[in-house]
């Protein structure tokens, strides 16, 4: 996977933009964030892209649909892979194999690339994961490791950018009269989705939508506009729209410009704020149950949620796999006892004298606090020290 680079108005920020267009200026300036969550989506990708340029490779020397791999698919550092990392990687590359299949004639297949959109949006670019095109279909497959928020590849605009640049790569080159885009995203959704535009329509969207909004979002302008698409924002925690609409709740008399707030408004903010979340969960509670119910609650509905498949019989599964050939060994995965198991299995006194030596104490991460917590404050140029039992 090549180095990530980042557009001002690129394709996964896309949504946000499009919406609030003076947000893309707002975070210029602002740190990248980072989490353990973004680097395990990021170690997905690479796992992704090793594992599908590997099988590519042998699909090409196969007649088209003669492929039958029983053992799953391979790739670079597969012993390193975590069970679930693995199966979604599988599943990515099953779907984009089925895909692959599915053309008349075979097409060309394209990984991790990038694509230039600065047609309709200035200074744009982005990467694709996997991207098909022949038999006048321009085919985007976009692979998404989270599992907090399902995402649906219907009007997507981060795909429908994809395949906007796309269309610029092959314009000349490839006929392209269908765009479909989907999202493989396994950790949420059984089945990867697919959604279907004509190119025509794609256009359309592109000089309608993409463009105008590109162009205000560039110069900074347009009105601050709040809505799902601040999930992600880095100026989310102080922007001034998300005080003006939901200030009032927390006790908040409207402010004037400008569009962040300060430090000391911010900490206001948060005193103000605090049992506001913990009430909004309760409150999606209580209508969820409503509408459980048979209740009808205005711009709001009960969606069946992510289904899973499940053994109804392991034991005569696994001798049905033994039977055909797989090694009992392979049915099984170890995994060590906690820190928490051991000592209760030794007893704490025997743990603390003969364990000691094997254990070691991580501090923890900063946390927010109210500055009445009688807890030391974090030195962040020192760090935490590990709290004794």
């Amino acid at each position: 996977m090549p180095p990530i680079k980042h557009a001002l108005l690129g394709a996964s920020s896309a949504a946000r933009w499009i919406a609030c267009t003076p947000s893309a200026r707002a975070t210029e300036h602002l740190p990248e964030e980072t989490s353990k969550y973004a680097e395990e989506g990021t170690r997905a990708h690479e796992v992704c892209e090793s594992w599908l340029r590997t099988n590519l490779e042998r699909w090409t020397l196969l007649h088209r649909g003669s492929l039958h791999m029983t053992g799953g698919y391979v790739g670079d550092y597969e012993d390193e892979v975590p069970p679930e990392m693995c199966k979604a990687a599988n599943q990515y590359v099953d779907f984009v194999h089925l895909q692959w299949g599915l053309y008349l004639h075979q097409p060309e297949v394209f990984i991790e690339q990038e694509v230039d959109v600065s047609q309709w949006v200035p200074g744009g670019f982005g990467t694709c994961d996997c991207l098909l095109i022949g038999d006048g279909i321009l085919h985007i497959i976009d692979f998404k490791y989270g599992q907090g928020v399902p995402v649906n590849p219907e009007r997507n605009p981060q795909l429908m950018y994809y395949a906007l640049g796309a269309y610029a790569l092959f314009e000349g080159i490839e006929e392209v009269s269908t765009v479909r885009l989907s999202i493989v995203q396994p950790r949420m959704q059984e089945e990867p989705q697919t959604w279907e535009i004509s190119l025509a329509d794609l256009l359309a969207w592109a000089r309608e939508v993409l463009q105008p909004a590109a162009e205000m979002a560039w110069k900074g302008e347009g009105e601050f506009c709040t809505g799902p698409h601040c999930r992600f924002c880095k100026a989310h925690p102080a922007c001034r729209a998300w005080k003006d609409k939901y200030g009032p709740l927390a006790g908040f008399e409207p402010y004037p410009e400008p569009a962040t707030l300060s430090d000391e408004e911010l900490g206001e903010w948060l005193q103000k704020l605090e049992g506001l979340a913990a009430y909004a969960r309760d409150l999606e509670e209580y209508a969820q149950q409503a509408l459980m119910e048979g209740r009808t609650l205005p711009g709001w509905k009960l969606v069946q949620g992510r289904s899973t498949r499940k053994w109804t019989d392991q034991d005569a599964a696994f001798q049905q796999m033994q039977a055909d050939g797989i090694d009992e060994a392979m049915l099984y995965t170890r995994t060590p006892i906690t820190l928490t198991v051991a000592e209760k299995m030794i007893g704490k006194k025997k743990f603390a004298e003969t364990m000691s030596a094997f254990i070691t104490r991580a501090p923890g991460a900063p946390k927010l606090a109210q500055a009445s917590d009688p807890r030391p404050a974090y030195d962040r140029l020192e760090g935490f020290k590990p709290e004794e039992d």
